[in-house]
């Protein structure tokens, strides 16, 4: 198992880039606070370093940390009848393997603590087409160890995300969401809330606004929360096929339907649209194109 893989090329990025075997044009700006640092599509993985991107063979998912100094990627197979992971230093250019769950488990959708020190992956089992969950993994990047822990009676369609201290986990319950410890005991329940929605970090940057997708029962699509009080902060009234993470307190990252296929927009929370950070065509969208946005 080597070290990902560096970008063949090496030219400066411009602030419109269309991503490699793709359509997709993201469109930046300095002093931006989110970057994508990665992108998946089709069971392909592509990670940034510099200014481009390359192909990383054999991954299916990367995730690089608040402020890039790491990365974590998922690969396409077992290895000696193990899911693992590759756990990278982007600053020394050196990485080493972990193993995480047994077959037939899998464990993916890896999100990093805001200190980034830890991982955590969604542990998941083989049911019928699909799949469900049954806990989580996580993974120490600084003593390079993971664990997993099982969960019961947790949501099949769970997907563990780190709250802003760093010290408990948030997933979907039911109709609303639950805060876990990082053993797997449940700390608090919020119903009828959605689930949490947003990309790599379903918290706002302070910490106290929490996303989620609206309960079926609201005209609106996106919901706010106080993270402290579980009271409802805001409804906003657009209709996302995907939201990709908060931007600033007052903002987000929404995909929205365009006229050439689909735009990552910059949204705030009352509704309006505030900057197209991204095109994506309509057949990369089909691909199940992710941009993964890391916070420098």
């Amino acid at each position: 198992m080597t070290a990902l893989a560096p970008p063949a090329a090496h030219a400066a990025l411009p602030a419109d880039v269309t991503l490699p075997d793709t359509r997709v044009t993201v469109r930046e700006s300095p002093g931006d606070p989110l970057t994508v640092t990665s992108y998946t599509f089709d069971n392909l993985a592509y990670l940034r370093k510099g200014d481009v991107f390359g192909k990383q063979a054999g991954y299916q998912e990367i995730t690089v940390s608040p402020g890039g100094a790491k990365a974590l990627a998922v690969p396409t197979s077992y290895s000696s009848g193990h899911d693992s992971v590759l756990l990278a230093d982007l600053v020394a250019e050196k990485a080493v393997k972990v193993q995480t769950v047994q077959k037939p488990l899998v464990a993916h959708f890896a999100h990093w603590s805001r200190d980034g020190r830890k991982v955590v992956l969604t542990a998941q089992r083989k049911a019928g087409t699909g799949w469900e969950t049954t806990g989580f993994v996580i993974v120490d990047a600084v003593a390079k160890t993971a664990r997993t822990v099982a969960v019961p009676g947790v949501d099949k369609a769970a997907r563990f995300r780190w709250t802003p201290d760093n010290a408990q986990l948030v997933a979907a319950y039911q109709s609303g969401l639950r805060f876990y410890g990082q053993d797997g005991s449940v700390r608090r329940t919020l119903t009828k809330t959605g689930a949490p929605a947003g990309g790599e970090d379903v918290f706002s940057p302070s910490g106290k606004g929490l996303m989620t997708w609206c309960p079926a029962s609201y005209t609106e699509y996106v919901c706010v929360w106080d993270r402290v009080s579980g009271k409802l902060a805001a409804k906003v009234n657009i209709k996302p096929k995907a939201l990709l993470g908060w931007w600033d307190e007052r903002s987000f990252i929404a995909v929205v339907p365009s006229s050439s296929g689909y735009r990552a927009v910059l949204v705030d929370v009352k509704g309006k649209g505030l900057r197209v950070l991204a095109d994506v065509s309509a057949a990369d969208w089909n691909k199940k194109i992710y941009l993964s946005y890391t916070r420098g």
